[in-house]
C-alpha cells in the first residue's frame, strides 16, 4: 500500500493538470474545432513529450548545482553558446551527430571553465556565474560571426534530436548522468555531505575544489543535451543584457516543483513529473491563444505561485486534516 500511495502521489500532479485542462478547454470556443476539442488531439502528446524533455534538461542541470548548495546563473549562457557552436558546425558537416558531440564538447568545457573560475577567484557564486554569463553572452557575438544558428531546425535531416523519436536520447541521457552522479558516484555522494556540513566534510578529508569541478563536469553533460535539443526546436540569435538568464529562469519552476512532488519517490521523477504537468499547462493555454504574451505569464505566474502557497503549508493542511478525522471519530 505505501508503494501504491507513492505512485498515486507522483503521478497526482501531472493528472490533475490534464483533467483540469481538458475541461477548461471544452468550455473554451477557441479550442472547439469542428465540434472537437484540439487539446485533446494527437498534438498533445507530440509537443508535451519533445517540451519535456527540453525541460528536464535544463532543469537538471539546474539541479545538480543547487542541491549542492550553489545557484548557477550561467548554465543558460552556457546552454545557447554551446548550441550555437554545436548548430554551425552541424549544418557545414551536414551532420545531426557532429551537432551532438559539438553541443557536449562545448556543454562540458563551458561549465569546466565556470567551475575553475569559482574555484580558482574564491568569489560568491552568484558573482561569479553572472560574471561568465556576461562573457559567453559576448561570446555569441564574436563566435560564428555572430549570426546565431538559421535554419536548423527546419531541416529534418539535421533536427533529429528535436522531433520524436530522436529528442528521448539527449533526454535519457540526462537522466542516467543525473542519477549516476547523484546515487552512484563518490564525487556525488561526498556533494551532499559539503551541502549538508561543509566544515565537516572539509575537515574529514574531502577535496571541495576537486569535487565542485568534477560537479561541473557533470552539469556540461546535461547542458549538452539540452543544447541539441534547443538548436533542433527553433533558430538562435546571440544574446546579452543576461537574456540567457531568462531562457534559463523560465525552466526553473520544475525544479522547485519537482522538490515538492519528489518527496513520494525522488528528486528526479519529482522533476520529470513537474515538466510533464507544466507542459500540458503550457499546451492547454497555447490551444486558447494564451501560449504567448502577457496573459500566459499572468497565468503560469498565480498558479506556481498558488502552488507554492500550498506547497508551503502542506504540513498545516495535513494536520488540519487528521484533527478533523480524530475528532470526527471521537464524536462518533
Amino acid at each position: 500500500m505505501k508503494v501504491v500511495k507513492k505512485i498515486v502521489l507522483t503521478l497526482l500532479f501531472p493528472v490533475l493538470m490534464f483533467v483540469a485542462m481538458s475541461i477548461i478547454t471544452s468550455a473554451s470556443p477557441q479550442c472547439i474545432i469542428n465540434g472537437k476539442n484540439i487539446f485533446l488531439g494527437v498534438g498533445l502528446m507530440t509537443s508535451v513529450i519533445k517540451n519535456t524533455c527540453l525541460s528536464i534538461c535544463v532543469a537538471l542541470a539546474i539541479w545538480l548545482q543547487f542541491k549542492n548548495g550553489r545557484f548557477d546563473f550561467s548554465g543558460g549562457a552556457s546552454m545557447i553558446l554551446a548550441a550555437i557552436a554545436g548548430g554551425v558546425i552541424g549544418q557545414k558537416a551536414g551532420s545531426p551527430v557532429v551537432a551532438l558531440i559539438i553541443c557536449l564538447i562545448m556543454g562540458i568545457l563551458l561549465c569546466a571553465v565556470t567551475g575553475l573560475v569559482y574555484v580558482v577567484s574564491k568569489i560568491p557564486i552568484i558573482i561569479c556565474t553572472i560574471g561568465m554569463t556576461f562573457l559567453y553572452e559576448s561570446l555569441t557575438y564574436i563566435t560564428f560571426g555572430g549570426n546565431g544558428v538559421r535554419g536548423f531546425f527546419s531541416n529534418p535531416k539535421l533536427s533529429v534530436f528535436g522531433q520524436l523519436p530522436g529528442v528521448l536520447i539527449p533526454a535519457a541521457v540526462a537522466i542516467i548522468v543525473f542519477v549516476f552522479y547523484n546515487y552512484f558516484s563518490l564525487s556525488g555522494k561526498r556533494s551532499k555531505i559539503l551541502a549538508n556540513n561543509q566544515s565537516c566534510g572539509v575537515n574529514v578529508g574531502i577535496k571541495e575544489s576537486k569535487d565542485v569541478i568534477i560537479s561541473y563536469i557533470f552539469t556540461g553533460i546535461i547542458i549538452g543535451m539540452a543544447a541539441i535539443i534547443y538548436v533542433s526546436r527553433g533558430d538562435i540569435e546571440a544574446q546579452s543584457g543576461l537574456s540567457t538568464s531568462g531562457v534559463l529562469f523560465s525552466y526553473i519552476v520544475p525544479v522547485f516543483m519537482g522538490m515538492f512532488i519528489g518527496m513520494a519517490s525522488c528528486d528526479v521523477v519529482g522533476i520529470i513529473m513537474a515538466a510533464i504537468g507544466m507542459e500540458i499547462m503550457n499546451y492547454g493555454l497555447a490551444c486558447m491563444n494564451l501560449g504567448a504574451g502577457g496573459w500566459q505569464q499572468i497565468v503560469f505566474g498565480i498558479f506556481v505561485l498558488g502552488f507554492y502557497v500550498f506547497s508551503s503549508q502542506s504540513q498545516k493542511i495535513s494536520a488540519y486534516v487528521k484533527q478533523k478525522k480524530l475528532l470526527k471519530k471521537l464524536n462518533a
